[in-house]
């Protein structure tokens, strides 16, 4: 299903990634001219989590990864062209924090932070599969302006932009690990 499309990504090998509002996920090969469909398999846990596919990133070793509305973040391995899935889990506060997953972003020292789209910011350990968790506090004027990322950016001096819906741009300063909200005047951009 290719009629609402959500993210059009081209990756390193060339080939074309479409993601879809219900229709999963589609891969162009322009070799072939072809499409694989990937789509969401109940009775299968290394198919596609979800078939509302949000975000497709690349990170620097050529992995690709899809953000999906409802099943989380998904790895793909093109050997086997299969996924391997990060989600939420209620009672692993080191599991990905929410499964709707926004913005995936991955900053000049590879780390991969992952926004979502109520459970705030999430930094990925590679090593042990699991993640650091970033939320809003309002009683902590340093934490996250909002919990809903929609964008990720990192400037030339390292520092991680976040923008938010209903809280409007955070920093996150690696160098002194916190966080500074910055309020947008009219004419700031």
């Amino acid at each position: 299903n290719l009629q609402h499309v959500e993210v059009i990504f081209e990756d390193s090998r060339s080939e074309l990634w479409i993601g879809t509002h219900g229709g999963g996920l589609n891969r162009f090969d322009r070799a072939t001219q072809k499409f694989t469909h990937y789509r969401y398999d109940p009775e299968d846990s290394s198919s596609l989590a979800h078939d509302d596919v949000r975000e497709i990133y690349e990170d620097h070793m050529g992995t690709v990864w899809i953000g999906t509305r409802g099943g989380g973040l998904n790895k793909f391995d093109p050997d086997t062209e299969t996924f391997f899935r990060y989600q939420h889990d209620p009672g692993n506060p080191r599991s990905l924090s929410d499964d709707n997953v926004g913005p995936i972003y991955e900053d000049r020292i590879g780390n991969l932070w992952v926004g979502t789209g109520g459970g705030g910011l999430n930094k990925l350990d590679r090593e042990t599969g699991t993640f650091i968790r970033f939320r809003y506090d309002p009683n902590d004027s340093k934490s996250l302006s909002h919990d809903h990322i929609r964008a990720l950016y990192e400037d030339r001096t390292g520092t991680l932009w976040i923008g938010t819906i209903g809280g409007g741009v955070s920093k996150y300063d690696p160098s002194q690990y916190q966080y500074k909200n910055v309020q947008l005047g009219v004419g700031a951009f």
